[in-house]
């Protein structure tokens, strides 16, 4: 159970049952269960030597408790691998090779294959959030299961509002999110305002066009409100004219470090290890990582690029229009195949894949019961999991 205290409840056990009899054996004997049936051989003796590792060796009280099980005979035995890496990014890329590795020997799809977590979410940290960048960047597609993936997170949705509004001003529904979540001195009132501008004389205005008559109009907004609005489509605008100039990949950048991390995950703070560099104008942001990725995963499948973008596309290459819609089609669909309910839908639904299924991301609670060819554990970290604090 959870938070509860092993070595306590034995105990408890023992004063209170101690005139329970099993069958065939002496007043107040123990009947220890040796026998697993539920799990391959090889997990029952990683389990075993995981316990044995980490309780004290005088404590006879627990020693019954820790007989060495044993699974059935005509069980399959699976090789366990245990690595040792420097930090989360090293763990990620191990992961995930070794996931490629797999799916292109051919042995299984890749629904065979679970990353397993203690849990998706800590405060605004995701655990995972690394193994899915480097999915991502390798073209492997992957579903999450029991939280919500990285490309869900708030920060993520606004930049992708970003893109669309970019390559599509008439996206209203990216617009309505940039204008209530984005554009400075903007509140419920003044968002009520430019919305009721509405119609002209001849068609229904979009959103973006009904923002574009706000910012000069002296009547409808505060001047503070006017700014505002200006400075948002300004930028915008800067975006657009810098097509068939700069990279896409500068665009992005340019982006993250104007509006995106400046935004903070709900009542969660974002990543305290956000930093700039002002030597080199870098951004380190795992969500920044994550976009990039998805960047380098759209010019590794030339069938997600129409024809003129495929044959434009390239990291040192200027950004086109073409090129930008092609990533933020990408960016949307992989945001919709990331968390599935209960099926599991990946890119291949809407175009060619490389690889049939989706890796399964999920944590030990949703995991109960199943089963899959090859399962990782990340994070497997003493004190984290499980958690310590919790107890056994």
């Amino acid at each position: 159970f959870r938070g509860a205290t092993c070595e306590e409840n034995y105990h408890i056990f023992l004063e209170q049952f101690i005139d329970a009899q099993v069958e065939g054996r002496a007043l107040g004997a123990m009947e220890t269960l040796t026998t697993n049936y539920r799990s391959h051989k090889s997990i029952v003796d990683l389990s075993n030597i995981v316990a044995l590792d980490t309780v004290d060796e005088k404590d006879t009280q627990l020693r019954r408790l820790l007989t060495p099980s044993t699974a059935l005979d005509t069980a399959p035995v699976v090789p366990v691998t245990v690595w040792n890496t420097r930090d989360i990014r090293d763990e990620a890329a191990t992961i995930s090779s070794r996931i490629k590795a797999i799916l292109d020997k051919g042995d299984c799809l890749a629904s065979d294959i679970a990353v397993i977590s203690r849990c998706l979410n800590f405060g605004s940290y995701k655990p995972t959030g690394a193994i899915e960048t480097e999915l991502l960047r390798k073209g492997i597609p992957f579903v999450v299961r029991g939280g919500h993936s990285a490309l869900k997170s708030k920060r993520m949705q606004l930049f992708m509002a970003l893109v669309r509004i970019i390559a599509n001003p008439d996206d209203d529904i990216a617009a309505e999110y940039c204008l209530d979540e984005l554009v400075q001195n903007i509140g419920p009132v003044n968002s009520k305002k430019i919305r009721g501008l509405g119609k002209d004389k001849v068609r229904q205005l979009s959103l973006f066009e009904q923002m574009t008559h706000a910012s000069t109009n002296t009547s409808l907004l505060t001047k503070s409100a006017r700014t505002g609005l200006q400075a948002f489509l300004g930028d915008v605008e800067k975006w657009q004219q810098l097509m068939g100039d700069k990279t896409l990949e500068w665009i992005i950048k340019d982006i993250f470090a104007q509006y995106i991390l400046k935004v903070e995950e709900g009542d969660e703070d974002k990543d305290k290890n956000v930093e700039t560099s002002a030597k080199k104008g870098d951004i380190e942001d795992p969500l920044l990582d994550m976009v990039l990725a998805i960047l380098d995963s759209l010019y590794q499948t030339p069938e997600l690029l129409s024809a003129t973008a495929s044959a434009e596309a390239g990291n040192d290459s200027p950004c086109t229009m073409e090129l930008l819609q092609a990533y933020s089609s990408h960016l949307c669909l992989l945001s919709t195949a990331a968390e599935d309910k209960g099926k599991l839908k990946t890119a291949k639904d809407q175009k060619p894949a490389k690889y049939e299924g989706a890796v399964v991301i999920t944590t030990v609670h949703q995991a109960k019961g199943l089963e899959w060819q090859h399962v990782f554990l990340n994070h497997f970290i003493e004190n984290m999991f499980p958690m310590g604090y919790r107890g056994v």
